[in-house]
């Protein structure tokens, strides 16, 4: 496995108290997952995330990359930046450069890269999202927005991540503007990149990820795949409206090769399949 936690508590000081933010939190992530961290506002996604690639160091329990704590003495936590990518919220908030090369080639030029290396990387991240390499010229605050969002996933790919982590990663983005970048997700997927997103977008989610794990609380509530987690009837009981392709399938007992549906797309096919 690639990242592992276990039994990670972590709480947040506040005046007088603490607030916890996760308790007791145990996940996996393997080579190829593609995984949804979801449940309601409070429930700790984002704090977990940060937790993935040691950004927040846990009140107790370990995290662990390929097997080694990355928060024991010695550990050169560098190795863990380098391999597991973070997109935050709105990252084309935080552009800096003058050009889109500056933005892009900030990580591996603070991880070392020069020269022609680092032009290879560049290019090789604008490739990856779609741009073509005469974008690296310019501004990125030019740039419309799904581009701007593109160019700012660059800039982690450009680290050649082999863990990439995004929270809220269509927030802001017009409809098709976001289903060209949750294929693109998947596309990146295919290639190998392990995927842990934070959506409150459950349509998404049944869209892109394989795996998912609902937590409320701090806790993790429950794990499984996709379909097994969105079309559960414990859904209501995590505070969690399940996704509108869930919802008429168990209106109208639809079915897909004898499961319930989970997309639009097994919706139209399930019910077309009763008019034959």
């Amino acid at each position: 496995m690639l990242l592992e936690l276990q039994d990670v508590h972590f709480h947040y000081a506040e005046p007088g108290a603490n607030k916890t933010a996760l308790n007791g939190i145990d996940l996996t992530v393997n080579e190829g997952d593609f995984t949804a961290l979801i449940g309601p506002s409070g429930s700790g996604k984002s704090t977990l995330l940060l937790h993935l690639n040691g950004l927040l160091r846990p009140a107790a329990g370990h995290v662990l990359y390929t097997g080694c704590d990355i928060h024991a003495k010695g550990y050169d936590l560098r190795r863990v930046r380098r391999n597991v990518g973070l997109l935050f919220q709105f990252a084309e908030a935080n552009f800096f450069g003058q050009t889109v090369c500056e933005d892009v080639s900030y990580a591996p030029w603070n991880h070392g890269l020069r020269g022609r290396a680092l032009d290879q990387a560049v290019i090789q991240a604008l490739e990856m999202v779609g741009l073509p390499p005469s974008v690296k010229a310019r501004s990125p605050f030019s740039l419309s927005g799904g581009e701007k969002r593109k160019v700012a996933l660059a800039g982690v790919l450009a680290m050649e991540p082999r863990v990439l982590l995004l929270d809220e990663p269509t927030a802001g983005l017009d409809p098709g503007t976001r289903e060209n970048f949750l294929y693109l997700l998947k596309d990146l997927n295919r290639q190998g990149i392990a995927i842990v997103i934070v959506s409150h977008d459950l349509d998404e989610v049944a869209a892109v990820a394989r795996q998912a794990v609902v937590l409320k609380a701090g806790r993790v509530l429950a794990k499984g795949t996709v379909r097994e987690v969105l079309t559960s009837p414990d859904m209501e009981n995590w505070d969690l409206e399940p996704p509108e392709a869930v919802w008429l399938g168990k209106l109208l007992g639809l079915k897909h090769n004898g499961m319930p549906v989970l997309s639009e797309a097994e919706a139209v096919s399930s019910i077309l399949a009763r008019g034959k």
